[in-house]
C-alpha cells in the first residue's frame, strides 16, 4: 500500500469537508421571477433621473423577446406623480425578456413568466367568416351594446352612475360592446361650462393624466365585466363657430394656440395626429378589452369634412397603427355612411385593407317609423356586405321612441343582428328628438332578451344571413340567419294593423330533409311560446307562427 492510498478516519474527512464549506461564500439568492397570466397585463415602472425634457417629450420604447423568439416593441407613457410606465400583455406562454429605453438611456430590464390562463384574449376578425369577429379561441363575437360616448361623465349617464357602475349595468343587460369618444373639443358647455372631462390632449402632444385615468378605469371595468370598448380617437371638435363641436376649442386650432388655421389644415398633416395615436396605443393598447380604435367620428356632420379630405388622413393613421400595434386591434372610422356624403363617398375607405371594421351610422326622421327603419337597415347592410368585412352599425337611435315599448330600439337591434352586423344604440340625455334617449332599465331589457336568445343557440360556426323567407299574411316580413342544422328566424308584423295581435301567420322555408326541433319565443319578454318536433321530407316547409304582437323569434335545430 503506497503512501497516498492510506485510509484516513471518517471523522477527519468530515472535519476537512466542513472547513471547506465554511470557507466558501454562500450561493447568491436569485430574485423570484414575476409571473402573470397569459392575456393579463404586465407593467414596468421607472424614472429617468436627470432629464430636463417635459415628460411627454421623452420617447420611451420597450423591446421584448417572446418565448417563441418573436421580437416586440411597445411604447411607454408618463404617470401622475412622476416617472413612467410600460404596459404589455403576453400572448404566449413562457418566459419573456425585456429592455426599456428612455431617449438614449436604458432604464429597466428583466424577465417575467407568462403562465396558462382561461382568459379569452383579444377579439379579432374571424378566420372562418370574413363578416364576423371572434375571440382567440374561435368563438364568434357579435357586437351588441351602446354608443355611450362620454360614459366617463356621470351627468350624462342614466341614473348619474359612475362609468364603472354603468359598465356593470351594461353587462347585466347582456351588452358586450361600448363605443367611447376621446373629445377634441376641450371645453364643455353642457350641462355646466368648464373643462371637457374627455379631453385627453389639451395641448398638442401634451396628455392629461386625469383624463387618461378615466379611460383606464373604463377599460379595467370592461375587462372585469366582459365588455369590448371601441375608442374613438378624434371626436367632436371640427365645426367652426359651433359651441358643441367647436373648432375653436380644438387644441390643434390656431385659436387655441395650435398649428392649424382650419380643420382642413389639420387633416392635411396626419403626422399631427400620430402622437395621440401612439399615446393611446402605449397606454391602452395592452388591454384585451380594447376592441378597436375608431379614428374619427362623423366627419360629414362635424365640420362638413369631405371624404377626399379625411380618407387619406385615415389611411396614414391606420397604416401607422397596424405597423406598431403588436396585438392586432381593429381599425375603423365612424363615418355617417353612403346616404350622406360631402365630396365623393366612403367606398374607397370601405375597400381599403386598412379598414378592418366597416362602420356606418343611421339617424333621421325618414326612419322614425319602425318599418322604414327595418327596411333601411336591411338595405344598408346589403349595400356594404360585398366588401367582405365585419359590419358595425355604430350609432342609431330616436329620442321619440315610445317609452312603453321602445319598439324603435327593439326593431333596430333585432333587424341589424339578423342581417349579420353588429349594432350599438345611441344613448344620451334627451337633448334632441332625432337621436338622444337614455338607456333606462326598460330600454335595456330589450338587449337582455336578444342576448339571451342568441346565447340559447347551440355553439358552432357563425350564423350567416339567409334569403328572407316568404311570409303570410301580406305585409308580414321575416329575416333568417343560420348554418347547416340551425336556422334562426325573426318575424315582424305588417305595417297595417301593427301592434294588434297577429294569428295564423305562416313562414315558408327551404330546409334539408330531417327532423327539427322548433321553438318560438316572445321576443319582448323572452318567454318560450311553443315547442314542437317537425319532420321535413320535401325541399320546402310551411311553418306556422304562434300568435304574436308586433314580432316573434324562432329557432329550428336539426335533431337527426
Amino acid at each position: 500500500m503506497g503512501p497516498f492510498t492510506r485510509r484516513w478516519p471518517v471523522w477527519l474527512w468530515m472535519l476537512l469537508l466542513a472547513g471547506c464549506a465554511a470557507s466558501r461564500p454562500p450561493p447568491a439568492t436569485l430574485a423570484p421571477i414575476q409571473e402573470v397570466e397569459r392575456f393579463a397585463r404586465f407593467e414596468v415602472g421607472f424614472t429617468v433621473p436627470g432629464s430636463t425634457s417635459a415628460p411627454d417629450d421623452i420617447p420611451v420604447r420597450a423591446r421584448l423577446v417572446a418565448p417563441s423568439g418573436r421580437e416586440i416593441e411597445v411604447g411607454g407613457f408618463p404617470v401622475t406623480g412622476g416617472g413612467f410606465r410600460v404596459r404589455f400583455t403576453p400572448q404566449e406562454v413562457g418566459e419573456y425578456r425585456y429592455r426599456v429605453q428612455a431617449g438614449t438611456r436604458e432604464v429597466a430590464s428583466g424577465r417575467f413568466l407568462s403562465r396558462p390562463s382561461p382568459r379569452r384574449g383579444f377579439v379579432r376578425r374571424s378566420t372562418v367568416s370574413t363578416h364576423h369577429l371572434a375571440w382567440e379561441d374561435g368563438t364568434t363575437f357579435l357586437p351588441l351594446g351602446e354608443n355611450r360616448f362620454n360614459v366617463y361623465d356621470p351627468t350624462w349617464n342614466y341614473g348619474r352612475l359612475s362609468a364603472t357602475d354603468y359598465i356593470a349595468g351594461m353587462a347585466a343587460r347582456g351588452m358586450n360592446t361600448l363605443r367611447v369618444f376621446i373629445f377634441t373639443d376641450c371645453e364643455q358647455e353642457e350641462p355646466v361650462p368648464g373643462a371637457q372631462p374627455g379631453c385627453l390632449e389639451p395641448r398638442p402632444g401634451v396628455f392629461d393624466p386625469e383624463a387618461a385615468a378615466r379611460y383606464d378605469a373604463i377599460l379595467d371595468a370592461a375587462e372585469r365585466h366582459g365588455l369590448q370598448v371601441i375608442l374613438t380617437l378624434f371626436a367632436v371638435g371640427f365645426t367652426p363657430g359651433e359651441t358643441w363641436k367647436s373648432w375653436e376649442d380644438n387644441p390643434y386650432s390656431t385659436a387655441r394656440g395650435g398649428p392649424s388655421a382650419t380643420p382642413r389644415d389639420f387633416f392635411a398633416r396626419p403626422e399631427l395626429a400620430e402622437r395621440r395615436l401612439r399615446y393611446v396605443l402605449a397606454r391602452f393598447g395592452a388591454s384585451p378589452a380594447l376592441l378597436a380604435v375608431d379614428l374619427l367620428n362623423e366627419p360629414e356632420w362635424d365640420g362638413n369634412i369631405g371624404e377626399a379630405t379625411w380618407m387619406p388622413w385615415a389611411e396614414r393613421l391606420a397604416a401607422t397603427w397596424h405597423a406598431e400595434d403588436p396585438y392586432g386591434h381593429l381599425v375603423s372610422v365612424g363615418s355617417v355612411g353612403l346616404h350622406w356624403n360631402v365630396e365623393g363617398d366612403e367606398r374607397p375607405w370601405y375597400a381599403s385593407p386598412q379598414d378592418d371594421l366597416l362602420q356606418w351610422h343611421l339617424y333621421g326622421k325618414e326612419f322614425y317609423e319602425v318599418h322604414a327603419l327595418a327596411a333601411e337597415l336591411t338595405r344598408k347592410v346589403a349595400e356594404t356586405w360585398g366588401y367582405d368585412k365585419p359590419i358595425l352599425l355604430g350609432e342609431f337611435g330616436y329620442g321619440g321612441d315610445d317609452r312603453r315599448t321602445y319598439d324603435h330600439t327593439h326593431v333596430g337591434i333585432w333587424v341589424t343582428t339578423f342581417c349579420g352586423a353588429g349594432v350599438l344604440a345611441h344613448s344620451a340625455p334627451p337633448f334632441t328628438e332625432d337621436s338622444d334617449l337614455p338607456m333606462t332599465p326598460e330600454r335595456g331589457h330589450h338587449f337582455r332578451v336578444l342576448a339571451d336568445y342568441l346565447a340559447r343557440l347551440s355553439p358552432g360556426p357563425p350564423l350567416l344571413p339567409r334569403e328572407p323567407p316568404a311570409v303570410s299574411p301580406a305585409g308580414t316580413r321575416a329575416w333568417a340567419m343560420g348554418r347547416p342544422g340551425l336556422l334562426a328566424l325573426w318575424v315582424m308584423g305588417a305595417k297595417e294593423g301593427y301592434g294588434e295581435p297577429v294569428s295564423g301567420a305562416q313562414v315558408r322555408l327551404r330546409l334539408a330533409p330531417g327532423e327539427y326541433r322548433v321553438t318560438w319565443w316572445n321576443d319582448v319578454t323572452g318567454a318560450v311560446v311553443s315547442r314542437e318536433q317537425r319532420l321535413v321530407v320535401g325541399p320546402e316547409v310551411s311553418l306556422p307562427v304562434p300568435p304574436f304582437v308586433r314580432h316573434a323569434a324562432g329557432v329550428l335545430e336539426a335533431v337527426r
